[in-house]
Parts: structure tokens; sequence; C-alpha cells
């Protein structure tokens, strides 16, 4: 299969193109930067990079609401993402994997931490979203329903915070605690992150439309997740399933979903590497 991946150069992007490369297929690499860079706003520019291509894996975009207006992030991250679907429509390509955010959910980048009223966090969770970065999201599953509608098979991928080992020890495992409470110690491994991209070009269910949360089993933390949220986030209550299996360092995300409909567990953890 040709591939067409926007943000190419990017951390995920990259990652998902040298994957792709490593599974036979070809890549076409969409990107500001490069010896054939795309700019994604022009619409055009968007067409003309498209030719050829059998599916695309969205995953350019801004990855964080710091250091940039929010009208800037809102055209950047929503814009991008209609001309990436609408010319893919137009000449006929009918799968579309969209790099979402768990970020949607709204916690991570409120002005005021909302708090987490029940865990674990999955498709049905609330969003509760006040920040412009979730809106972003919620506006790029909104457009990747509409296109389903049309006709594209589209899978939105929910990553929680996309890290290489060595970061997961340096932003959560050595860093306090109550600095990732809002994020409940989540991750998901970048090379993880990126295998859920190629394995969601060949869903095994053909549900027109599937948004998945994609985060690891287990937390950044070395303490018992029990005690993290007893200490931290007193006040989130556990389903009652979930709280009986609630043990050692066992991730508060919940993406049996995506192991369903596209065969992805999380294989890898920060703690053997």
């Amino acid at each position: 299969m040709r591939i067409w991946v926007s943000g190419a150069r990017g951390k995920l992007g990259a990652e998902v193109c040298r994957q792709l490369v490593a599974a036979g297929h070809e890549v076409i690499e969409a990107d500001v930067t490069g010896p054939d860079p795309v700019d994604l706003m022009d619409r055009e520019a968007v067409a003309r990079s498209l030719r050829g291509a059998d599916a695309i894996v969205h995953c350019a975009g801004i990855a964080s609401p710091e250091n940039i207006e929010p009208v800037r992030l809102l055209e950047l991250n929503t814009i991008t993402t209609f001309n990436a679907l609408e010319e893919a429509w137009k000449q006929g390509i009918r799968t579309a994997v969209l790099a979402s955010s768990g970020s949607i959910y709204g916690t991570a980048w409120s002005p005021e931490e909302l708090g987490t009223p029940d865990v674990p966090i999955d498709e049905n969770t609330e969003l509760r979203y006040v920040d412009p970065y979730a809106l972003t999201k919620d506006v790029l599953e909104r457009m990747g329903q509409t296109y389903a509608r049309r006709g594209v098979q589209v899978t939105a991928l929910r990553f929680h915070w996309i890290l290489t080992p060595d970061e997961v020890r340096r932003y959560i495992a050595d860093a306090p605690p109550e600095e990732n409470r809002r994020n409940l110690w989540g991750y998901v491994d970048l090379s993880e992150a990126a295998r859920a991209c190629v394995l969601s070009l060949h869903p095994r269910s053909h549900t027109p439309f599937a948004t998945l949360v994609i985060a690891a089993e287990d937390t950044g933390r070395r303490e018992p997740t029990a005690d993290l949220l007893a200490r931290y986030s007193p006040h989130t209550k556990t389903h009652t399933k979930t709280h009986t299996a609630l043990t050692g360092t066992t991730s508060l995300f919940n993406s049996h979903l995506a192991a369903e409909i596209i065969n992805w567990t999380h294989h890898s953890t920060w703690r053997t590497q």
C-alpha cells in the first residue's frame, strides 16, 4: 500500500513512517519540513501530495496549546484535518487514521484543575473540557464521523501522553507524583502508539467510525496505583470491577476496545528498558 502520512517529520509521524516502511509499505511524507514540503493549510498542496495514496494517517498538528494563541491553534489543528479528509475523499481514498488525544477529556490543559470523577478512562468517559486544545480534538473526531458517513473507514486514536521509556522516567517516574495527577500518571510508548496507527489501516471490525483509547497498561510510577489515587486524587471513584482489579501499577486507562477492533495491546513497558 501507499500510505500518506502527515506530520511525517514529527515525533509520532516519523515513527509511523519507519514502521510502515519496515512492514513493506510505500510512504508519502507530508510535512512542512523536508525535501518536498507540504503546507497542510493549502488545500491544493494537500491534494497534490495525496495522489496515488491508498490510505492516510493524519499525525500533523500542534501537539500542545503552549506558546500559541488559541485562535491559531484552532485554525491549524482543524483546517489541516479537514483538508486531509476532504481531499482524500475526493480522490477515492477510503481509509483514514486520525491522531486524536487523551487530552480530549479536558483534564490535561484546563486552566483550573478539573479532577477526574471516575476511572478507568475509556471511550465512554464524559468529555468535560473547557480548553481550546481539547476542542480541536473533538472537532477532529466529529470530522472523522462526517467522512465515515460518506464512505471512509475512519479510526480516531486517543493517544495518551506519547513518550519514550527515557521520557517516562524523566517526566513521570522521577517527577513529584502530584505533577502528573491531572494525567493519572499514564503514558503510551512512542513505538506502541505508531504500531496502533499501522494496525488501524486494517481493522478487524469494519465499523465505519471508531474512537479508541491508546494507553499503556501500567502507569509511569513505581508506587501502587491504588496508593496514588488515595493520596493524590481521593475524590476519584473507581468502578466496582476496576476497584477489585486495581493491583500493582495498573493503568487507569482502558484500551480494551483497541484490542478488539485493531488487535492492539501495549507490548512494552518503560520498566524493562
